[in-house]
């Protein structure tokens, strides 16, 4: 499997995705990991209607993402994993998962959160959980479209 895209984005499939980043990278799947809508039916069939008829989508629990990502189930694709928060990623790389990068393109305002980017809004927990990826060496780049400027979360979180 080759990840061509690994990102957080609270709205998880819409159109930055799909025709921003999917017209970009052109991915075979979109993988969106998410124990709640793997659950749903009714949730997992609203965003896999959500995408063009040329790219697979795949919903699933994080327990059957590890097992997909072990057994590279999905070998000669280019795949887009989504999450919608960090604390997936997290618990992915926590399970053994090798990431390398991560997009952040879009946690907006929530209450309590303090803003990052326009598009970027955290709170403690998101902090500790970018410092946790940071620390397995994960580059954290937050970047909303493919023809945005890309902006290094580490040096923002500084500031």
């Amino acid at each position: 499997m080759s990840l061509v895209l690994i990102r957080i984005d609270d709205r998880l499939i819409h159109g930055q995705v799909t025709v921003g980043w999917g017209s970009f990278l052109n991915p075979d799947r979109i993988l969106l990991v998410s124990d709640e809508i793997a659950e749903n039916e009714w949730e997992k069939e609203l965003y896999q209607s959500c995408v063009p008829f040329n790219i697979a989508v795949s919903i699933l629990s994080t327990d059957e993402t590890i097992r997909v990502l072990t057994e590279k189930t999905f070998e000669n694709e280019r795949v887009i994993i989504l999450v919608e928060s960090p604390s997936v990623i997290v618990e992915l790389v926590k399970r053994g998962a090798s990431l390398h990068q991560v997009n952040i393109g879009g946690m907006h305002y929530r209450e309590n959160k303090k803003k990052i980017l326009p598009y970027v809004y955290v709170d403690e927990q998101d902090i500790q959980n970018f410092y946790f990826l940071e620390e397995h060496n994960i580059e954290l780049i937050c970047q909303d479209l493919p023809q945005a400027k890309k902006e290094n979360l580490s040096e923002l979180l500084i500031k």
